[in-house]
């Protein structure tokens, strides 16, 4: 996936920037790809902060016990770090589609850069930051395989509407 991520910014500069001149198909398609990324993103982001929410008020209440079980404090650590990763990620892709979308190439390639200032580095192997990765990877691609998620009804919408 990481190696997936570096191609597609490579190929940023080139797809996005089209001045005057009508996007190609190629240039559609990833205009429609970057736009679906970071809608996905920030849904799970969204999904993710709900979640630390929940968890919050169990370890408040257990807090308020006077104890906090593993069974409740683990989840928690995870979902923080999750929740974190989701944020960067959801930047990340929300400044790549502008890249992707913009109509000059100084904006293009400025959007990049910040969509680069995102990047998380590759976790420490069997870290808790390394099953983060994992589980919101596997999130992510599974949001972009179902047909019925949220993001990819808008986009076939915006698309419809488009034409």
């Amino acid at each position: 996936m990481y190696r997936i991520l570096v191609v597609a910014a490579a190929l940023a500069l080139p797809l996005s920037a089209c001045g005057e001149r009508e996007p190609t198909p190629q240039q559609q398609q990833a205009r429609h790809e970057a736009r679906l990324d970071a809608c996905i993103a920030e849904a799970l982001s969204v999904n993710a902060h709900r979640r630390l929410a929940m968890l919050d008020s169990l370890l408040a209440q257990s807090q308020a016990r006077g104890s906090v079980p593993s069974l409740v404090s683990a989840p928690h650590k995870f979902a923080q770090v999750y929740a974190t990763y989701a944020d960067l990620r959801a930047h990340e892709t929300a400044y790549r589609d502008s890249a992707y979308s913009a109509t000059s190439k100084e904006d293009s390639t400025r959007f990049e850069a910040m969509a680069a200032s995102f990047r998380v580095n590759r976790p420490s192997p069997e870290s808790l930051e390394e099953n983060v990765v994992r589980d919101y990877l596997r999130d992510f691609a599974s949001s972009r395989r179902n047909p019925e998620h949220g993001c990819n009804h808008l986009l076939r919408k915006a698309e419809k509407e488009g034409e």
